[in-house]
């Protein structure tokens, strides 16, 4: 079953719209680096410090407690968590059920987890704080992966719009950027429930975005049977439902034709094989270890960067002034990575591009550990960059690996895996805090080099394979 296309102007607008929804709803949980002194200075969980311990700095900014911060950490560490983990669920109400009823139910999730985080209420039995921010790590990516079939609205332009829709969710931190601005402006007039409870108006919004421009099916991208067919040849979009369309989930448009060489030894290299078989693959261990290692060192970095950034620099207010900085170009890096990430991915093939992230996750984690602020700046100017790289290669190796068919359970698994991971970054900010006092230096070093080697095996192991000569596409 198909259907003619649109008009051109009601695709752009629907590509406009998931855009913006991913700008200001996709992955906001990700600006906690932001939120983090708001709350502090609102005295979210300062009951939790002993007495004498809430105390002002030099620039008269309420501290942070050791209690209150592992609390406020343990909340941005359960959303992270979530937000990988539902990607297999996602993939699977992508796939049965399509994406106005996936985006749909992410704005409702997103809008009670305002309204939730909004309340401000903790006892012993209830916590908005964290079911809040559990509820928007939630909504996020329901939002933000069904706006993946948009590529497929303009197949000349694939790849600019999947860089706008990636461009937008890495740069979705920025709401929170612009509330702390605001805040401060106003003295902390603006509160956090103010705040949280007006932001509302965003998901509710794309929720009626949905049922009155949004597609009901995804588009599919159309491979021609032949070269010879005429340009005018209409294009059609499959319904989610038909038989043997690629995922929904896929961030890659085809751009080749069946029987085609292609100059990546990796693509195509386990198309055509079922799950099962693709899950038990060397291919499926080696990205997976890379995503739950990166992923780990991206979120423990994004909760503990003030408290990294003083205990290196040893001085207050040059740690949050360099927080602040690393606030604003944290969405900056989103936006800015995204040409010459594509140019990457367009032109190079995969090992070349884990060759890239193997340097600059190295450099930025030893750079990170480090008292100058020059050293500091660059190693934060690389961490905005290489997170963004990070997130879309990932997709694109797991896209170009393992094929169409089953991106949905093979991503979606890769990244629960992930999410999962990513709970270790409570006991590992508690030993930080305790038995080693503070210091970061130990469990930094051991994140660099367990990434390095992740890096490092997907490059070994792309190079030998690439020894065996270019792979056919399916």
């Amino acid at each position: 079953m198909s259907s003619t296309l649109p008009s051109p102007t009601l695709r752009l607008a629907q590509i406009i719209s998931a855009v913006l929804a991913c700008l200001t709803m996709g992955g906001v949980i990700f600006g906690f680096a932001a939120l983090k002194p708001v709350l502090v200075a609102e005295g979210v969980y300062s009951d939790l410090c002993l007495p004498g311990e809430r105390v002002r700095d030099e620039t008269g900014a309420w501290k942070v407690c050791v209690d209150q911060d592992t609390r406020l950490n343990f909340m941005f560490t359960l959303a992270s968590v979530v937000t990988n983990a539902v990607f297999l669920p996602i993939g699977y109400t992508m796939d049965n059920y399509g994406p106005r009823f996936t985006s749909v139910l992410g704005g409702i999730l997103v809008a009670l987890g305002n309204a939730v985080f909004g309340i401000g209420v903790r006892n012993g039995y209830f916590d908005s704080y964290i079911i809040g921010f559990i509820l928007l790590g939630i909504g996020g990516p329901l939002i933000y992966l069904p706006s993946f079939h948009l590529s497929n609205a303009f197949p000349s332009y694939s790849g600019a719009i999947l860089a706008s829709v990636s461009g937008a969710f890495d740069a979705s931190s920025i709401p929170y950027v612009f509330y702390r601005m605001a805040f401060d402006v106003t003295g902390g007039r603006l509160t956090s429930r103010v705040f949280f409870w007006g932001y509302c108006v965003f998901p509710l919004a794309f929720i009626v975005e949905q049922f009155m421009i949004a597609p009901t099916t995804t588009y599919q991208r159309v491979i021609l049977a032949s070269k010879a067919l005429p340009e005018t040849e209409p294009e059609e979009i499959p319904t989610h439902e038909e038989e043997g369309a690629a995922s929904t989930f896929s961030r890659l448009g085809t751009s080749g034709k069946e029987g085609e060489e292609t100059e990546d030894a990796m693509t195509g290299l386990l198309f055509k094989q079922s799950a099962s078989n693709q899950l038990k693959s060397k291919w499926f261990f080696l990205l997976t270890f890379f995503v739950c290692i990166q992923m780990t060192r991206i979120n423990f970095y994004l909760m503990s960067v003030d408290s990294q950034l003083e205990r290196f620099t040893g001085n207050t207010v040059l740690a949050e002034k360099l927080t602040t900085a690393f606030t604003i170009l944290l969405p900056v890096g989103g936006v800015v990575g995204i040409p010459f990430i594509g140019l990457l991915l367009d032109h190079r093939p995969c090992i070349d591009v884990f060759a890239v992230l193997t340097i600059v996750s190295t450099l930025m984690g030893v750079l990170g550990m480090t008292p100058a602020a020059w050293s500091q700046i660059v190693g934060i100017i690389m961490f905005v960059l290489f997170r963004p790289l990070m997130y879309t290669a990932n997709s694109d190796s797991f896209a170009k690996i393992f094929g169409f068919q089953t991106f949905g359970t093979v991503f979606g698994l890769a990244m629960t895996f992930s999410g999962l991971c990513s709970l270790f970054n409570t006991p590992l900010d508690l030993l930080v805090k305790n038995q080693l006092k503070g210091s970061f230096i130990p469990i930094n070093t051991i994140l660099v080099v367990v990434g390095a080697g992740s890096c490092l095996g997907l490059v070994w192991a792309m190079w030998k394979e690439g020894k065996k000569g270019a792979i056919r596409l399916e």
